[in-house]
Formats: C-alpha cells, structure tokens, sequence
C-alpha cells in the first residue's frame, strides 16, 4: 500500500511571509548569534570530519580553497614519536608533490590515463577547464587530524567549564562561546604557540598585557579561570566595534583592527569569506569562523562522536590574598599541601617561584584545596600570619660569562652553592660554561635542590641532563664540544655604557632578538617617543638586531633595567623549552659569508 502524501494549502499572501520567513532563517541554522552560511557549510563539514573522524596520526590531502575536495587521507608518525617532524614533513611533501604533478598532467595537453589520474579527476566536474586544474596545483594543502587532541579537550574542559560558562554569562555574551578553545587549545593551560601565545585562549604577549599580569613570575594567560574574564572582555569588545559575531570571532584571530579593514572593503561577513584578500587574511583566519562552528556542533553533541567520557571535575578551592610576598615552599609547609597540588591549582605562577628564584606576588589571590590546612591561619579573617611574608620581590640576578670564567669561580665570587648554580643553569656533569652566557644565579637563602624536589625535575623537556656530580667546571669555552645544553642564554643584555647628556644618564645598548621600542619603554618608564627622539627614530623605523640605541636612566637604574631584560628574554627560552623537545643535535662548521639569518634558513 502506497503512502499517501498529504498536500498543505496556504492562500498567496501567507504562502509569501512564509516564503519570505525561510528565506531569511535558511543562513542561520545553527543560531541567529552564529549563523551557518551556506558558503561556509562544507567548511564546517570539514572540520567536524577533523574533530571527530581523523587523528593526529593522519594527514588530509585536501584543496585549501575547496574543503570538500580531499585527494588522499595518509599516515603519520605520532607526534612523540622520535623523529616525527621530520618523517611527516617528508611524507607530506611527498604526498603534495604526487598530487600537483597528476594535476598538473590532467592540465596538460595530453591527459594522464592511468588510474589514480582519473580517481583524481573524477573530483573535479565533468569538463573543468585546465586553468581551473592549474590552480589546483597551487592550492594542495595538508591538514593533520585532530579527534584525539579534541577528546582529550572535552575531557580536559570538564574541570573549568562550568565556571567560564558562568563568568561569560556575567558579560551577557552567547554562552557557545566557551567552546572557542577547543579551537584554540584543545583547552590545554599549559599549550604555548610558536607567535609565543599562551593558555587555553592562546594571549600573545601583547594582547595579554592589555588584560593581565604577563611577566616573569606570573603569567594570568596560563590561569584558565582569568584568562576566560579576559577573552569575555576582547570577544565583547570585538563584537561592539564589528557589529556581529562572526566578524568579531574571526577578529580573535586575524586582528580586531584586520577585520574592520575586511569589513570596510567587503561589508559582511560572507563577502569577506568569499572575496577578500589581504597579505595577512590567509586559510587560518578564513576558516576561524568555521572552525569555531565544528567546535560547538562537536562539544555539544559529544556523546554522538566519542560516546561517554569521563570529564575531569572542578577542584573545590578557596582562596587566600596575599598581603605581601610569599615563599611557595613557606605556603607548602603552612598549609600541608603539595607543591605538585598548588601548581596545578595556581597555573599562573610560573617555574621561578617553583624553584625559589622569585615569591609569590604580593597581591595575588592564591588558591587551595577546600578545607586543607584551615587550622594552620591564626586569624579569624583568613588572613595568613604576618611573619611569613617577605617585604619585596627577590631580584633576578644573572652573571655574563666571560673568557676564562668557571662555574666554581662564579659561584664563590657570588657566595653560591656551585651545586645550585649548576642546577639553575642545567649545566653538565663537567658545570661546562661558555663566554657570552647569561648564567641565572640562585637566590643565597633558598636551596633550589630542596624546592624543586617537591614538585619533581624542572629542566627543559627532551634535554637530558646527566647525575650532578659539582667540580670546580671547565673554563668558558667560544665554541661548544657535543653534548651541549640547547638552554643556553647568550644574548647581550648588559648596558655598555653610561653617560651624561644635557646633565641627564644615558645607557646605550644593542638591540637582540624579539626586542622593540615598546618593550625598552615598559622596562624604562617612559614613553617610547621619548626614545625614538634621543635616537632620531622614524615611526617607520625597525630595529636591527646588534643596532646601538641610546635608552634614558633618570627614571630607573641600569641594574634595574638589565634585570628586566634578562627576565623578558629568560621568559621566552623557558616556555620555548617547556613546550618544544630537541630532538638531536648537529655540529655545523661556520664558513666564510655565514650569518644566523643564513644557519637558520
């Protein structure tokens, strides 16, 4: 028996409201917050088959213009594996160059025949012209999947979710904006970004600075909790300048400032998807929006894709404000809790105040087990007892090898244990040093072997140091002899000299690696006007690395300023060492004509 089908008759004029109400709903299927356009349907398509269906462990071959079109899905080595960079990068290649030459066969005058060319122009419609097939060639693009890093997100996020779902509702935001670090992070605090960005938003240094402390001894992008107040406060500041959340989301990663020249040159959203090009606007921030909308389809649903999971739980914490500076090892001993427990709660405090080098900040909101310690506070306030605070911050010290130096000579000149400097610095068994090093030097009254083996080894991952057996350490050496420590600091970070300029000190320096007017403002106090008018400087103006700059001292002292600097670029060498493993180590002749430009190409 047939079904019968059952017709609706709707008279002209609701037939065109209703008509009309379609046509205007069809583009926002997935909400009118986040609407899902058809020109960016396939893409999401494509990153829910990235999210859920293929692992890091697979490469997809696909056109970086059309998602849909994926050539071949191919192996790769896991990431821990040793030597899986290298391996897959030459697969990858391999893999683009197969398919740009089939292409480019296809193209030609006279076609491939074989089989894998007509698999592969059978992804193409019947009849495509050749500059279509042409530029194809240009547009193979592999992307690595990402199922298990996204599980291991979703599982990951069940410890914070709740509470940022909370803190974005408090800033009246869409609440589906707290998967957008499923995008970013995999909702890892401790992921760290090549650009330098940090924490389950991924802050770039600067843009951090806008919201939060970003220094030495606490980073608030690696706090999941205050880090998520500060994406509430950019994503609500990007959508009141952009006027919708699709430009405003794409602006997280393109740049607020990047969007609005998009939207001045396009109008909406969909034009800019579509047509707009730009030096900077590439696949990333094309697919941003896109990627974000998988994110939400997967996290909500995520039973669907990886079944049940067993989501970590939220810690129940308090917390304690600090009324002045705090040893870390003096708040394990008050309280009874780990070190290993207060650094997972208090993500933030980086590895210094671990060691001992630096105490907690005076003013940081420091959080504990529920109910763990409560009767070691004397105070009814909760407040802690008075004498464990320390009246300012320890100060970073750092020693510039010179020729001729040891690291038994360094430690007795600055009235150190050799085996603390030697366990600050990962040096060797042979306490090997080499001139031009910036060596830190530990603090006289925290014995750092103590400190850190509460919490376990802190030298960088992937660099094996060997059993600590302190000698009187060789003399600084210009070249290095393998094994080497990859960890070494040699940057120039002294000022060279002071002198008086219209009876006012003035430093000069030479500029290093990741350094700008900007950053020598910060440390000095001053605006950075002021020092591109002692140097004759041009807004246009880029700093060259070695370039002699003249830096104002009527606001800070020399020592003041050199301590800074080492803790700027000691910064970047930790978290790059934190994040990335040195796989092995080759010895290179330097040959005439050689620079760092040329060794790093």
């Amino acid at each position: 028996m047939k079904k019968q089908r059952k017709t609706l008759l709707l008279s002209p004029i609701l037939f065109i409201l209703f008509g009309t109400h379609l046509i205007i709903s069809c583009p926002c299927a997935a909400s009118e917050d986040f609407p899902l356009y058809p020109c960016i349907k396939p893409n999401v398509e494509f990153w829910k088959k990235v999210y859920t269906h293929y692992t890091t462990a697979q490469g997809i071959i696909h056109d970086r213009k059309n998602l849909e079109m994926i050539y071949e899905v191919i192996v790769l080595e896991k990431r821990e594996s040793p030597g899986a960079e290298k391996i897959n990068n030459e697969r990858i290649q391999r893999a683009k160059e197969r398919y740009r030459l089939l292409l480019k066969e296809l193209a030609s005058d006279s076609p491939s025949h074989s089989e894998e060319a007509k698999r592969v122009a059978a992804l193409f419609p019947q009849k495509t012209d050749r500059s279509v097939l042409q530029m194809a060639i240009q547009n193979i693009r592999c992307q690595k999947g990402q199922s298990d890093r996204f599980r291991e997100g979703l599982i990951r996020s069940g410890a914070c979710i709740d509470e940022i779902r909370r803190i974005f509702r408090s800033y009246d935001l869409p609440v589906d904006l707290v998967y957008l670090p499923h995008v970013e992070s995999s909702f890892n605090p401790e992921a760290y970004s090549r650009f330098g960005a940090a924490g389950i938003w991924q802050f770039t240094h600067s843009t951090g600075k806008r919201f939060l402390a970003v220094g030495y001894a606490l980073d608030e992008r690696r706090d999941p909790i205050r880090s998520s107040h500060s994406a509430a406060q950019l994503l609500k500041e990007n959508h009141q300048k952009l006027g919708n959340w699709p430009m405003a989301i794409t602006a997280y990663n393109h740049g607020t400032n990047g969007m609005i020249q998009a939207k001045n040159a396009k109008g909406s959203y969909e034009a800019i998807f579509q047509e707009y090009e730009s030096r900077l606007f590439k696949f990333a921030s094309r697919n941003f929006y896109p990627e974000f909308l998988a994110a939400v389809e997967v996290a909500k649903n995520y039973p669907e894709y990886f079944g049940k999971l067993p989501l970590e739980k939220p810690m129940e914490t308090r917390e304690v404000v600090l009324k002045g500076y705090v040893s870390m090892a003096d708040i394990a001993r008050l309280f009874k809790v780990e070190i290993s427990t207060l650094k997972n709660l208090n993500p933030a405090l980086r590895k210094p105040i671990y060691q001992g080098q630096k105490y907690v900040p005076k003013g940081y909101v420091l959080r504990l087990p529920s109910g763990q310690g409560a009767e070691r506070i004397t105070k009814p306030e909760g407040e802690l007892p008075h004498e464990i605070y320390k009246d300012s911050q320890k100060p970073s010290r750092f020693h510039t090898v010179r020729k001729g130096d040891t690291a038994g000579k360094i430690a007795q000149i600055h009235g150190i244990a050799l085996a603390d400097l030697i366990m600050a610095n990962n040096l060797d068994s042979e306490a090997t040093i080499y001139a031009g090093q910036n060596l830190l030097l530990p603090a006289k009254d925290e014995k750092l072997d103590r400190v850190a083996s509460l919490m376990g080894p802190l030298k960088p991952s992937g660099i094996t140091v060997t059993k600590l057996q302190p000698s009187v350490g060789q003399a600084a050496k210009a070249t290095s002899p393998l094994p080497v420590n990859p960890g070494v600091l040699t940057s120039n970070l002294l000022v060279e000299k002071l002198v008086q300029q219209e009876g006012k000190p003035i430093g000069i320096i030479r500029v290093e690696a990741e350094e700008t007017l900007g950053h020598y403002a910060e440390w000095l106090n001053v605006p950075h006007k002021q020092i591109m008018r002692l140097n004759g400087l041009r807004h246009s103006k880029i700093l060259r690395i070695n370039q002699q700059i003249k830096l104002p001292f009527d606001r800070v002292s020399k020592e003041q300023f050199e301590e800074k600097r080492f803790e700027y670029h000691k910064e970047i060498e930790e978290d790059f060492f934190d994040s990335y493993s040195v796989e092995s180590v080759r010895r290179y002749r330097i040959e005439e004509g050689d620079n760092i430009w040329k060794l790093c190409n």
